[in-house]
Parts: C-alpha cells; structure tokens; sequence
C-alpha cells in the first residue's frame, strides 16, 4: 500500500488484462492504432495528486455535500473526511494518497472480479462481495481522465454565491468526484439490478478509458434514467438498471452498438482484445 507508483492509472491495469495477451493490449489513440503493454496506456504520472482546500474551499463542499437524505449525508461527509486526511497531510500522501485509496478498492473487488469473468454471476448474491465491487464500480465511474476534463463551468455557471468565488472549481469538482463514488456505488448495490451479462454473438465487447457509463445519458444533459454498462471481457459485461432488468447482447447489431457506445464515450483510447475490432472506429 505504501508503493509510491508515479504511473497512476485512471482505468485499473487488472480490469484492462481482460483484453489482454501476456499483458499486451490493442489500443486506438488519435487515430492510430497499436500494441501496448497495460502498464502504458490510461494513466499519467502523479493523476491522483491533490492540493490541500482553503477554509473557504472546504465550507463550499461542506454546503454541497450536506445535502438530501440523512444517510446520504453521513456517507459524504465520510468520503470528505478521508479525502481532507489525503490531502492535507505532510509528505508524500497528498501524492501518492488517493492512488493507494484506490489500490485498497481494487484489491478488495480482485477477487469478484476474477469469478465474474469466469462467468461465475452467483458472486453477486454474497452481499460483502457485492459491495466491495460496487463501490469498485462507483470510483471507476468518477476517477477517470474524463470525467475530469468533462468539468468546465465556471462560477457564473453555477451561479455560486459571492462567498465563494475565490473558490478554486477543479480542486472542488476534483474532491466531489471521490465524494460522489460512493453514492453511485451505492446505487448500484442497493437500488439497481445487477446482472452479468453474456455476450455469444461474435462479435468482441471493446472497452475504454471510461470503461463505464450511463448508457442513456445524453451529452449536456442530466439523464433521467439509469443504465449503466460496463464491458468486464470480450464476452461479458456487467449491466445495471431498475428491475426489471431485460438487457441481453444476443445480436451481432447489439454488440456493435455496445462498442459504438463505448468508442463514442471515450477520451482518447479504445482497447481491444483483437486489432481488427478496432478499425471501424
């Protein structure tokens, strides 16, 4: 845990071995198309870095994390507790901190992982097994490159009240994503339905640098529903939306327009077991 890893990966390197050959990857990137190992491709050096919050920074996420259904509240300010310990301790932690955050998570949801690709979906009916995936799931959602760049708004934008608006927004958006992780994976355990979804047409599920999405969301807007996809190998993928929960990859068109979904929703690569399933994008 205390490994200081200065290629930090916004994708977990494990999940990306899904589509890997002795730990080789296809990669689509601006336009061009190459083999590379896992350890190269959806990170940067020190991503995860964070800066510490003014007061003044820190009351504006209090205000918004302190918000909705008393639960909601105590798991935010939680998650807002451990970000501010990352953050504003001495040494290396405010660097290496969150990577070693999400190092805990992904080895807690290894071992599920590893049953889901095996196509072992009764993994998902032990509750513990099932948390520690989603809340797996919940960061992946939030820490990617992506979902960083995605933040543009300014304080006009948000309208923020006056009190605020030395506020440093990317340093906020930054702490909101952690914070927000958990309510998604949450959401995911306790209100949605999740199901492992099998994928027999032959045609090769392909991933990205923002491995999981709402499926419905719509660019600009906030989506009214919930239906998150997200690609686990070339032959499976995990599905979660309300009940009842019909979704199937049973037609060659469906796994084409997965992999359309998945292309469009990317930042700057696409991964592919096979090169061929990366040409057409």
């Amino acid at each position: 845990m205390s490994e200081k890893t200065k290629k930090q990966h916004y994708v977990w390197e494990f999940y990306l071995k899904g589509w890997a050959t002795d730990d080789q990857i296809w990669c689509k990137r601006t336009g061009k198309l190459f083999k590379t190992s896992t350890e190269n491709v959806a990170q940067e050096r020190y991503f995860y870095e964070i800066e510490p919050l003014s007061q003044t920074e820190l009351d504006l996420l209090k205000s918004m994390v302190m918000r909705g259904p008393e639960i909601n509240q105590i798991t935010n300010l939680s998650s807002l507790c451990t970000y501010l310990e990352i953050a504003h301790a001495k040494g290396d932690v405010s660097r290496y901190g969150i990577e070693w955050f999400h190092s805990m998570i992904e080895g807690k949801a290894l071992p599920v992982l590893t049953e889901l690709r095996s196509g072992n979906a009764k993994i998902l009916e032990d509750r513990q097994s099932k948390i520690d995936l989603c809340i797996y799931l919940g960061h992946q959602y939030t820490r990617t490159k992506r979902a960083r760049n995605s933040f543009s708004a300014t304080h006009e934008d948000l309208n923020t009240p006056e009190k605020y608006r030395d506020c440093d927004l990317g340093k906020i958006h930054n702490a909101m994503a952690f914070i927000i992780a958990n309510a998604i994976g949450s959401s995911i355990c306790d209100h949605l339905d999740l199901q492992l979804i099998k994928n027999n047409t032959g045609v090769r599920l392909i991933t990205s640098d923002q491995p999981i999405y709402n499926f419905l969301a719509i660019s600009g807007e906030a989506p009214n529903e919930t239906s998150i996809y997200f690609p686990i190998s070339p032959e499976l993928a995990l599905w979660s939306k309300k009940n009842p929960n019909n979704e199937r990859i049973d037609t060659k068109d469906k796994a084409e327009e997965l992999n359309a979904f998945m292309a469009r929703n990317s930042l700057e690569c696409i991964f592919a077991e096979n090169e061929e399933d990366l040409l057409k994008f």
